[in-house]
């Protein structure tokens, strides 16, 4: 039984990326170790993707998985995705920004 006000669209955006992406992409979006070797672009913050800031690419890949990644358009709203993607396009820019 959900508490009120805890329903997944109201968790905030760090909470959503934890329980729908760190799993496997790990909680600063590097990966997972165990998992990167077979599947290196875990590593949002190494993604082509991502670097390039490529919003329709990571929307898509969120949307529709790839690979070993399910698609969560049936998972998640509009609205969840689109915070989603701008929570791993920020995880791209803070790499940059750290050297």
């Amino acid at each position: 039984m959900a508490l009120a006000g805890c329903t997944p669209e109201n968790l905030a955006t760090p909470e959503l990326y934890r329980t729908s992406c760190a799993r496997c992409h790990g909680t600063d979006g590097r990966g997972v170790s165990r998992y990167l070797d077979r599947y290196p672009y875990l590593d949002l913050v190494a993604s082509p993707m991502v670097r390039q800031g490529d919003r329709a690419a990571v929307r898509q890949r969120i949307v529709e998985g790839d690979g070993p990644m399910p698609g969560f358009s049936r998972r998640l709203s509009p609205t969840q995705i689109e915070r989603l993607v701008d929570f791993t396009l920020q995880l791209g820019q803070s790499a940059k920004e750290t050297p």
